[in-house]
């Protein structure tokens, strides 16, 4: 295996890394690096994939290897906020039963992303950057309706393209 084919299972790595740290200075009150720490998460969700392209070293793990750094990542940072109360812990449920489903919906060949799931965890993180830079319960309560609406809209959506591909 080349050095260059390592490079876009790094930056993902860089995420399994974060998700511990963010934990800790989330609740250990160190603001700036719990930022910092987000930022550089979604620099390297950024650019993994696009890297992997690049240098024509995709793969169905690094796919699944990405969504995994993901779901970690936004889970320790939603047990955090959990923590200090700023969701409900039912939240983690649904993170997890959109994560299962994804998983098995898609197998273990080749992950599937449905039109409006390829963009949930997208969302997820984006609401973890949102509700560190405005923690207000107002912002809070809104970024929990979209990600329901969102849920709800991807659970047909992946049943949808799951039903085609298996059918066609």
């Amino acid at each position: 295996m080349s050095y260059q084919s390592q490079i876009p299972n790094t930056l993902t790595s860089v995420r399994f890394i974060a998700a511990p740290i963010f934990f800790y200075t989330f609740l250990n009150d160190l603001f700036v690096a719990s930022v910092f720490l987000l930022v550089l998460s979604l620099i390297t969700d950024a650019f993994d994939g696009h890297v992997a392209r690049k240098l024509n070293v995709t793969s169905d793990m690094g796919a699944y290897l990405d969504v995994a750094a993901d779901f970690i990542l936004i889970l320790a940072c939603f047990l955090a906020f959990i923590i200090l109360g700023w969701y409900d812990p039912l939240i983690l449920l649904l993170i997890i039963a959109m994560f299962l489903l994804f998983v098995g919906t898609s197998g273990l060949k080749k992950p599937v992303y449905d039109p409006i799931g390829k963009y949930l965890g997208g969302y997820l993180m984006i609401m973890v950057f949102i509700s560190l830079l405005f923690p207000e319960s107002l912002i809070r309560k809104i970024l929990l309706i979209v990600l329901v609406i969102m849920c709800l809209i991807s659970i047909i959506s992946r049943f949808s393209v799951f039903y085609y591909r298996n059918n066609h």
